[in-house]
This record gives C-alpha cells, sequence and structure tokens, in this order.
C-alpha cells in the first residue's frame, strides 16, 4: 500500500506524531489496543475480551461522581517475540500512559486516577469523574500497550530514552496481526503475518507500506501495478485523479472506492493574541465572521468533492440522528461578501485608496497566511478561499506544508493565522476547543487544540458533556455546544469530507473509518 507519509514512532507518543496522509493506517498493521473503532463509532475489544458496561457491572457510576472500569485480557495474546502478554504489561502501560512526563493528547489521560489488577487477566481503572468515552480511551488514540519486557529498565532510568527506543519505532514489538519485519526510513515498512496471532492467522502473507509524498507518483504507481492500494491522503483528497482513474478502470475489475467519513474540512482559527496576525484580525469575533461569511462554502464544496460532499455549517454530521433535534441552535452564515465588508468596518478594519483593508486604531495592512498540508487538492481549495478573503480586501499568502515537515506541533500551535485541517466530528464534544488541550510548549505543543481557543464557559460545558449519560440532558448541552461555540465562530466549518481509496483487482477489506483504513486489517485478503 501507499501512504503519503510514514509515521515518526508506533509507540506510546504515536498519538502525537505525524498522522497526514495515511501514517496513521501503519499502526493498526503491527499492533492491537484493548479495543478498536470496527465501524464509524462502533468500537469492539481486541485484546479485552469485551467493552466496559453498566448493564454487566464492568462499567459503574459511583454515588461520589468517580466511576471505574473493569477489562478482562483474552488469554494467549503474545507479543511478536514470542512472550506472553500478561497483566504485569497492562499495569506498566498505564504507569507510562498516566505519567506526566509523557506528554499525550489523550483527553483520559488526566481523568485515570488509579489502577489496580484484581487478578492475572483483570484490571479495574479509578477515574476521577464521569468520562462518557472511557471506551474509546483504550482505542488507538489512547491507551498504548507497552511490552515491559523489552522496555521497562529503560523507562525507569530515562524518560527520553524510553521515548526514542528503537522498540518505539524500527525495531518495534506489537501484538498485531503483521510484525515488522524492516523499515527502511523514507522508503518503506515490511511486515511479515504473526502465525500466533490471538485472532487466528490473518489472509495475507506479508504487507508492504510504501512512502510515496506525492499523490500522482501514488497512482502512477497503482496503473503500474507496483502497489496494490493507494491510501486516502487525508484533509482534501484528491478526488478529481481518483474520479479520473475509476473512468479508466471501467470494466477491469481494480476498484476506487469512495467512502463517507464522519470528518470535515475546517479551517482551524489561531486565537493566541501572541502569535496571531494581523493584530486585531482573526482574535476579533466580528472580523472571524466576516471572513467566515466572505468563504463560498456551496461552490468550494462543488470543486473540491464533484457534489459528492455537503457544506458544513458546524461538526455535526447531516445524516446525525440529532441533527432534527438541535439543528436550530446552529447559527448560519451564508455567503455575503457585503455583509462581510459591514463586519470589517465595524471591526476597524477599512479599505485604503489600493483596496486593501487598513486598521484605523493601528494603520496594519490586512495581511494573513493560510497553511495547508501540500497535495494536489490543497492548493486549489486554499486559492478558492483567498479570492473571497482578497474580495474583501484582504491580502491573502498561501503556505504549502510539503509531507517532511508535516506533523511539525509547534509550528502548527504557533502560526500566524489559519491551517486546513480536517478532524473528526466528535472530537468538538471531547476536547478539540477545551482550555486544557491547549497547545503549549509545557506540554510539548501535543494538546489537540492547536488553535488556542480560550474560553471557561466553553469548558464547562465540554466537562459536562464528557460527563453526561442521560440522552435528554445530552441533547440540551448539543444545543448549548453548538451555539457557543458556532455563535463565537470558533471554527471555520466548511465541507464534509469522502475519502477514495484506489485498490487492484482482488483486494477486499479496506474500508475508511474517519482517517483510518486498516481497523480491520486482520481481515484483508488478495487474491
Amino acid at each position: 500500500m501507499a501512504i503519503q507519509a510514514e509515521p515518526s514512532t508506533l509507540g506510546v507518543s504515536f498519538g502525537d506524531s505525524s498522522v497526514a496522509g495515511g501514517a496513521a493506517n501503519v499502526k493498526a498493521i503491527v499492533h492491537d489496543g484493548l479495543a478498536v473503532e470496527y465501524l464509524i463509532s462502533d468500537w469492539r475489544p481486541l485484546v479485552a475480551v469485551e467493552l466496559p458496561s453498566l448493564e454487566r457491572g464492568t462499567w459503574r457510576i459511583n454515588p461520589d461522581g468517580t466511576m471505574d472500569t473493569t477489562f478482562q485480557i483474552r488469554p494467549s495474546v503474545r507479543w511478536h517475540d514470542g512472550t506472553p502478554l500478561t497483566m504485569a504489561d497492562v499495569l506498566f502501560s498505564l504507569d507510562v500512559f498516566t505519567d506526566p512526563q509523557i506528554a499525550h493528547r489523550s483527553a483520559a489521560k488526566p481523568l485515570i486516577s488509579s489502577f489496580a489488577a484484581s487478578d492475572d487477566s483483570t484490571v479495574t481503572l479509578h477515574w476521577s469523574r464521569t468520562y462518557v468515552y472511557a471506551a474509546e480511551a483504550s482505542g488507538a488514540d489512547g491507551l498504548t500497550l507497552v511490552p515491559k519486557h523489552l522496555l521497562e529498565a529503560t523507562y525507569r532510568a530515562d524518560r527520553e530514552a524510553f521515548l526514542n527506543s528503537p522498540y518505539q519505532s524500527t525495531e518495534f514489538v506489537g501484538l498485531g496481526p503483521y510484525r515488522l519485519v524492516r523499515w527502511d526510513r523514507g522508503s518503506q515498512i515490511e511486515f511479515a503475518r504473526f502465525d500466533d496471532y490471538y485472532r487466528g492467522r490473518s489472509p495475507l502473507d506479508r504487507v508492504i507500506v510504501k512512502q510515496i509524498g506525492d499523490p500522482n507518483t501514488a497512482i502512477a504507481n497503482i496503473l503500474a501495478g507496483a502497489v496494490d492500494i493507494v491510501l486516502p491522503t487525508g484533509g482534501t483528497a484528491d478526488l478529481d485523479a481518483a474520479l479520473e482513474v475509476k473512468q479508466r478502470w471501467e470494466g477491469t475489475g481494480n476498484q476506487v472506492r469512495i467512502d463517507a467519513k464522519p470528518q470535515f474540512e475546517q479551517m482551524e482559527i489561531q486565537h493566541n493574541p501572541e502569535h496571531a496576525r494581523p493584530v486585531n484580525g482573526m482574535t476579533v469575533r466580528d472580523v472571524r465572521e466576516a471572513l467566515y461569511r466572505a468563504i463560498d462554502r456551496p461552490a468550494l464544496a462543488e470543486v473540491m468533492t464533484h457534489g459528492l460532499a455537503p457544506v458544513a455549517d458546524s461538526w455535526l454530521t447531516p445524516n446525525d440522528p440529532l441533527r432534527p433535534q438541535v439543528e436550530s441552535s446552529i447559527p448560519q452564515y451564508p455567503y455575503d461578501l457585503a455583509r462581510a465588508q459591514q463586519l470589517m468596518t465595524q471591526a476597524g478594519w477599512v479599505r485604503g485608496g489600493d483596496g486593501v483593508l487598513a486598521h484605523q486604531g493601528t494603520g496594519d495592512r490586512f495581511d494573513i497566511e493560510i497553511r495547508g498540508n501540500a497535495g494536489p487538492g490543497t492548493e486549489k481549495e486554499m486559492n478558492a478561499i483567498a479570492d473571497g478573503w482578497k474580495a474583501i480586501g484582504a491580502r491573502v499568502e498561501l503556505n504549502l506544508i510539503p509531507p517532511a515537515r508535516q506533523g511539525d506541533a509547534e509550528s502548527e500551535a504557533t502560526r500566524s493565522g489559519p491551517r486546513i485541517t480536517s478532524p473528526s466530528a466528535d472530537l468538538y464534544y471531547q476536547n478539540r476547543l477545551h482550555s486544557n488541550q491547549r497547545a503549549t510548549a509545557a506540554n510539548r505543543f501535543t494538546g489537540r487544540n492547536r488553535g488556542n481557543y480560550n474560553n471557561p464557559q466553553l469548558d464547562t460545558l465540554l466537562d459536562r458533556m464528557n460527563a453526561t449519560i442521560d440522552a435528554q440532558e445530552r441533547i440540551n448541552l448539543h444545543r448549548q455546544l453548538l451555539q457557543l461555540q458556532m455563535g463565537d465562530v470558533a471554527v471555520f466549518p466548511l465541507f464534509w469530507e469522502v475519502a477514495p481509496i484506489l485498490m487492484v483487482k482482488g483486494v477486499t477489506g479496506p474500508r475508511a473509518v474517519r482517517n483510518q483504513v486498516t481497523a480491520n486489517i486482520f481481515e484483508w485478503d488478495k487474491e
């Protein structure tokens, strides 16, 4: 398979490393967690026997507001070096996961106050408060199981050496359906079937992941028969090329699968006045609304997705069962250049004689940078947005980030302007804009909130959402969150995403689940 960018690591800090262009897909090949998101919002146990359940008493809400979740691990699970997975591994992994010196973006990390094993296969986690996403915390973006026999000594001696150990990357030893054979940095990673896999032998003899940074080159490779699968590039996938290949392949048995995703293309705003430029720009709410109204989102969605994906007005998917009950709470900002110009004037930005906006108080020109990961669709998208902003007097610079520089967390957190990203919708109910997830030097810029948004009222609502189980009360919180975040124009949703997967004839199994195609790689086959 071809991916655009390889991961820097497969280990415990994987959630904080580059996932651009399919790199997140590599970990599922070689390593399993307690659970996996098998289908969208359909979490299933892997190493765990079952997920915590209120009905079965393995998920308990305590009178004081704390809670407990209990996992039982399967017997006969082995690391790729043949060593059995034990409860000692699980407890060591939890030590690492909850270690404040090990940065991790999971919202679950600070909520686990203690944990203990009741026998050789059962562990109970005690949470400082109710957290409805506890099962998900056991998946790829949460707890990573770590081989104690290989890494404990290094961990106890030196945290940096632990994070940089080859056992976290080029010599990785995991629990997944395929074991790492060879990793040639910048080129390819080779995996072989792990015959002692606890779910049974997987169908494929080997899997080779090739890093091909240019999507056009990746397509040329599959057309030439050099690869079997080209994974979605992430963000604005190159649908033009995928649909062209689909037409070219008609009648051949080769496949172009286009899956809808619960992810939306958005502009992530820089809210931190220390970094945001121009001064008095996007840190001002009226300016944000003006720039959002200056984007012709229906035209953008048509251009970018050939009409395959609808416009986004928030992080609530068009087919979400909750939408009819909460849709009236979503503030609307239709394309309106005249209204955008009025809002800029209200904020102190007036066109000069040359047509460029200048601030009446400071004299600054409205110079703004848009960032996005390089790809054949990204520049087209950025230009379409820039055209609307130029129409109201902004001067816009486009900054396309090459694959080698994607995933630089510090650069993303300290940029001066907005950047184009494609988050999962459910992150806006967890911690995407929570102030405790602001990406700063103190947490090595690993927080999800890389726009540095800070709103105490929002924090309170998000904390309540994460702790609320009652369905009707959650609907009320949905309404408040939509009204508050979109009322403040804290983010610019653009359109919903689709993911094209190119596969040669005979390949079965791949399908998009958020940014991951390999969640079910243990089922993949090739005739």
